[in-house]
């Protein structure tokens, strides 16, 4: 039996909603679908292995008609829930420009970049292994709980402080001076931006997450010629509200 039109609020856990909508579609006409969408705003997700977003695309994505996003104020002012945003589906016979909703802007496109040229944050606290050597110099960065822009807390007492909790990393550093650099990197406003783009779910890419040389100053102004800000670019990171 094939239905003309289906409802559906499936649960949200994990990609359960996309595997409903992936086998409700096949048996409907039109499916109409209240779902969250951060699987397709990922900016990287194109690049992260065994993404929801290559996994469902001949399933799902392709068969979009329609996409209405409510932001994450408004799904949780409307449902009391806290979530990311959601997404009113429409699937059917496709044709809708869903990688609108994926692009990078040019500032994050250009910090992007420079993973391909440069270690990331993930290179390094892998090689140095996830707890190293207790006597070194370094930096705790972890996964923070929920959708905040920040890489790291901007306690300074915290990401020198070395805890065994799940999903912590450590980065090893030559002296005082590179931990500074490092921490002032990491809370400038430049990546406090860039988190608050490419972050869809609670954890960080710490794989997309370029270092910097840590031998020098990190500050946002400093970060201009690193990464080839235009004027507007940097203003627009200063202008920022995490």
């Amino acid at each position: 039996m094939k239905f003309s039109v289906a409802i559906t609020n499936p649960p949200y856990s994990n990609s359960l909603h996309l595997q409903i909508m992936e086998e409700v579609v096949k048996h409907c006409d039109k499916v109409v679908n209240v779902s969250p969408v951060r699987w397709l705003e990922d900016p990287l997700a194109k690049y992260k292995k065994n993404s929801d977003y290559s996994k469902f695309e001949e399933s799902v994505s392709k068969k979009l008609e329609d996409m209405e996003i409510l932001n994450n104020d408004i799904s949780n002012e409307l449902f009391n829930i806290e979530h990311s945003d959601l997404g009113i589906y429409v699937l059917g016979n496709g044709g809708f420009d869903y990688s609108k909703f994926s692009q990078m802007d040019s500032i994050c496109q250009k910090i992007f970049n420079k993973c391909k040229n440069n270690k990331t944050l993930m290179d390094i606290s892998t090689e140095e292994g996830y707890r190293g050597p207790h006597d070194g110099i370094f930096g705790v960065i972890s996964s923070h709980r929920r959708n905040s822009s920040k890489l790291i807390s901007d306690k300074y007492d915290l990401f020198i402080t070395y805890r065994e909790t799940f999903g912590n990393k450590l980065i090893f550093f030559k002296s005082e001076k590179e931990r500074n650099n490092c921490f002032t990197y990491l809370t400038s406003k430049t990546m406090k931006y860039y988190s608050s783009k490419i972050r869809k779910n609670q954890r960080i890419p710490w794989q997309f997450i370029p270092c910097a040389d840590f031998n020098k100053k990190c500050d946002d102004f400093s970060l201009i010629e690193f990464f080839g800000f235009t004027k507007d670019e940097y203003n627009a990171i200063l202008t920022f509200e995490a």
